[in-house]
């Protein structure tokens, strides 16, 4: 029974890889490391798909469910990822200059050291999602939902985050040099100094 079913495990992993490297979409095979610059990938299912080191530059992912994947030091510049659903999905140390993200999900997502500077985010989901030592350099946030969010080291300065809603937020460390923080939100948000401002608070 023990052979049996570490054959069965055995089969399944192997079955399982085998589906993983064969998945093709539009001609892109969705794996590490794949080339697919300027593909066509919009309103794919690309569920925990593993895409880290991927060259997807200018590819089309607008309104692509890529939740849960893995796209770390991948290349996404000038990508279009407008009303995605990157959902808890890995995108550390991931090159997206000028990339547009508008409307993306990109909730509980790990941004953490990557680099955005230009990059379309207006009125992206962002609650929860870490984005300590990334790279924001005159991004539009505009109108973003950053509720909970981590900005630790983030270089914000020369960022639009007019009508961001920065509850819960924390922004120790953080660049805001130039940043446009017209009617945006501070509830129990925590500054880069380490005060508390509840300025925006409801009473």
């Amino acid at each position: 029974m023990k052979v049996f079913a570490g054959g069965s495990l055995i089969l399944a992993v192997l079955f399982a890889s085998s589906v993983e490297a064969q998945q093709t979409v539009n001609g892109c095979q969705i794996k590490r490391k794949t080339s697919c610059p300027n593909i066509n990938l919009s309103g794919a299912n690309l569920t925990k798909s593993n895409l880290s080191g991927a060259d997807l530059s200018g590819a089309n992912l607008s309104g692509a469910n890529l939740s849960s994947g893995k796209i770390t030091e991948a290349n996404l510049v000038k990508a279009n990822l407008s009303k995605a659903n990157l959902a808890e999905t890995n995108l550390s140390e991931t090159y997206m200059t000028g990339a547009n993200l508008s409307h993306a999900n990109l909730a509980k997502a790990n941004l953490s050291q990557s680099s955005l500077p230009d990059a379309n985010l207006r009125e992206a989901n962002l609650t929860g999602a870490d984005l300590s030592l990334a790279n924001l350099k005159g991004a539009d946030l505009t109108g973003v939902n950053a509720k909970r969010a981590v900005f630790v080291m983030t270089l914000l300065a020369n960022t639009n985050l007019t009508r961001a809603d920065l509850t819960e937020a924390t922004l120790i460390g953080t660049d805001l040099r130039n940043t446009i923080l017209e009617s945006a939100i501070f509830c129990k948000t925590t500054m880069p100094d380490r005060s508390i401002n509840n300025s925006g608070c409801q009473k």
